[in-house]
């Protein structure tokens, strides 16, 4: 009697780990998030600290006529003497940015769609911030920062048949 009532157990376990199984393609985005919100953190505070020191550096280049990366650095020193100025506000954005796109990473894994919203919303706060507070720098490097997210958010919204 009780090698049936395993034998029925077992079969329900099974029939109820595949139906909470989480998708490869989102264990791995997931996994992905964690790693780029702990290099997003660790960025932040180091950004924190240096971004003052780095437009001290860029002042002493732009100085030297000769110097013929003199005047891309000036188009870029603005944005960074801005973020010299507002250190503080963008730590927090950034802050804030990460928690959210980490939290909508744990709701995914558990399969519930409000983390898609959350990381959404962790993608586009700091972007937008920066934009609205004249931060936001140009070039190749904010390009590849705003690419990114995107991608990401595409290929979550991939999977968003997958959660609740």
């Amino acid at each position: 009697m009780t090698d049936f009532n395993q034998f029925h157990d077992s079969f329900n376990a099974d029939s109820q780990a595949q139906t909470k199984k989480l998708p490869d393609m989102l264990n791995i985005l997931t996994i992905l998030t964690f790693i780029g919100c702990a290099i997003g953190l660790l960025s932040s505070i180091y950004n924190y600290f240096a971004v003052c020191k780095s437009v001290e550096m860029m002042a002493k280049l732009t100085e030297d006529g000769d110097n013929p990366m003199a005047s891309m650095m000036s188009s870029m020193s603005e944005a960074m003497v801005k973020q010299c100025e507002l250190k503080l506000p963008i730590l927090i954005i950034m802050l804030a940015s990460m928690a959210l796109c980490f939290l909508g990473a744990l709701q995914m894994r558990k399969l519930k769609r409000t983390g898609f919203f959350l990381y959404l919303l962790g993608q586009v706060v700091a972007p937008v911030a920066m934009i609205v507070m004249g931060a936001a720098g140009g070039g190749i490097l904010a390009m590849i920062g705003y690419i990114f997210p995107v991608i990401f958010l595409v290929l979550y919204a991939t999977q968003l048949k997958h959660l609740k």
